[in-house]
């Protein structure tokens, strides 16, 4: 699909479906084009390739933080994000960058993982608050009612009991010892699983993940696999983890040779499936040549008798037609020799 790109928002059952979609890079050169899946019905799919093929500007796109210019993202229902920074908040200090220091909250972390309505609700409530208390005005006491109220109506205390839940599990403290706390403060493994727990607990339906074994240990790898079992949501996500991706996706998505193509099964038959593709895109390619070298071979007779018999004109002619009709077909595409994994 090309033309003027779109993302449409329905209603009912949560899904992603990608359609037709494109993107080129600022330099011109394109990344992937007419990219095309669909994640639904709480299906696990993984989305593989080699480095530099696309796959978190893919996500990115589905996400909705990148424009889709060229084909259709449509989804529907609640749609939870985990970006790839996520476990790197604050790992690197001012004395190694001179960069002032990340004080990100934990709050901060949580909301920024809330639905839209939620999300903005807490952040109105958080600034009505901090205004409240610098200068306890009148105005400012009503705003803040007003921001708690609004708080409540979007979902905020069912929120807060779901925050409370998190912060026990992962940090062993109830969510009012923790919630100011700098997320710096966390490992990267405390950090993912603080977000995962959110997100795989939470009310959205489909979960964008990047990369959400980094910074886990062996033990909260093997968590992460069983949770994403057991879950009813349908994710897509990006890892590094073989074993991650063989125990717990049944569908792949593999992002290569400037395309994408699905694999229905789990990542445990990707690679032999992949092999048997690249075996029959060889195999249209090598007909291709075949027929390629017979039509050029058919022109040139024809163009040899051409020269001395003026009856063979109309035939060499219809043989240039052929074979240049069947150059701008192009030939089958051929797979690229990369080396393709689950990271990139």
């Amino acid at each position: 699909m090309t033309g003027a790109g779109l993302v449409r928002e329905d209603s009912g059952v949560g899904y992603v479906d990608v359609a037709g979609v494109g993107h080129t890079l600022p330099d011109g050169r394109e990344l992937f084009h007419d990219v095309s899946f669909r994640v639904g019905e709480g299906a696990k799919v993984a989305l593989v390739g080699p480095n530099g093929a696309g796959k978190t500007t893919l996500l990115r796109m589905v996400a909705g933080d990148l424009p889709v210019v060229t084909g259709a993202v449509a989804r529907a229902g609640g749609l939870g994000v985990m970006r790839q920074f996520i476990g790197m908040l604050g790992q690197v200090g001012p004395a190694a960058t001179g960069v002032p220091r990340d004080e990100t909250r934990l709050r901060d972390l949580a909301l920024s993982l809330a639905p839209p309505a939620l999300r903005a609700a807490g952040e109105r409530l958080a600034a009505a608050e901090a205004a409240v208390h610098d200068d306890p005005t009148e105005r400012r006491q009503i705003a803040y009612a007003n921001a708690l109220a609004a708080w409540g109506e979007a979902g905020g205390y069912d929120a807060e009991v779901l925050f409370d839940t998190v912060a026990t599990l992962v940090l062993d403290k109830p969510w009012d010892e923790v919630r100011d706390r700098p997320v710096r403060t966390l490992s990267g493994g405390q950090q993912k699983r603080f977000a995962l727990e959110l997100l795989l607990r939470g009310t959205d339906e489909v979960l964008l993940l990047d990369e959400p074994d980094n910074f886990l240990d062996v033990p909260g790898k093997r968590w992460l696999e069983e949770r994403l079992r057991e879950s009813a949501k349908s994710v897509l996500y990006v890892s590094h983890d073989r074993e991650l991706l063989a125990r717990t996706a049944d569908r792949v998505v593999a992002v290569e040779g400037g395309s994408a193509w699905v694999h229905p099964g789990g990542f445990a038959s990707w690679h032999e499936a992949r092999v048997a593709r690249h075996d029959r895109l060889e195999e249209r390619r090598r007909r291709w040549d075949e027929e390629h070298q017979k039509l050029r071979e058919l022109m040139l007779m024809y163009k040899q008798k051409a020269a001395y018999n003026s009856a063979m004109a109309p035939r060499y002619q219809a043989a240039q037609t052929r074979l240049r009709k069947f150059e701008e077909a192009g030939p089958p595409e051929l797979p690229r020799a990369t080396r393709t994994s689950g990271s990139g």
